[in-house]
């Protein structure tokens, strides 16, 4: 039986073994710099839905000083001992998310133009609320101002 020797088997010194090595690294530095990129978003996410949840709590308010029969209060002066607002507990999604409002009457105006209503007889009292919601952890806030009026009699 005759051996073969070839003459390019014995030059050979391992490269594959040294590109091998390299491409691992080169996938283990991928791989690693995929799963920051995906810490990341997360975090961005889940801040993301707590500055949701701040502003649909400062929206709820708004939403309860439209309701309140109180904030609407002309013969209120600028005092502290008049109503000016109130809190609102509500809850997202499970989180205890939570508002509060504040109603400042700024004075009465003639009806807009095209209202249909006598300057002689009505008047515009204009409002400004301001809500502050806070997420449930307390970490994020938002405020909203709103501006409204009301046509009343004149007094």
């Amino acid at each position: 039986m005759k051996t073969l020797n070839s003459p390019a088997r014995a030059h050979q010194s391992g490269a594959v073994l040294i590109v091998a090595m390299i491409l691992l690294v080169v996938l283990t530095l991928l791989g690693v710099t995929t799963m920051n990129t995906s810490s990341l978003q997360e975090r961005i996410a889940s801040n993301t839905q707590v500055q949701t949840h701040a502003f649909q709590a400062a929206e709820t308010g708004i939403n309860q000083a439209f309701d309140d029969n109180l904030a609407f209060d002309v013969t209120c002066p600028e005092s502290p001992s008049c109503y000016r607002g109130g809190a609102t507990p509500s809850s997202f999604a499970g989180a205890a998310d939570s508002a509060s409002y504040e109603t400042i009457f700024l004075g009465f105006t003639p009806p807009p133009p095209g209202s249909l209503y006598s300057a002689t007889s009505f008047q515009a009292a204009h409002f400004n609320f301001r809500a502050t919601g806070h997420s449930g952890n307390n970490v994020v806030m938002r405020k909203i101002n709103l501006g409204a009026y009301q046509i009343a009699p004149k007094q």
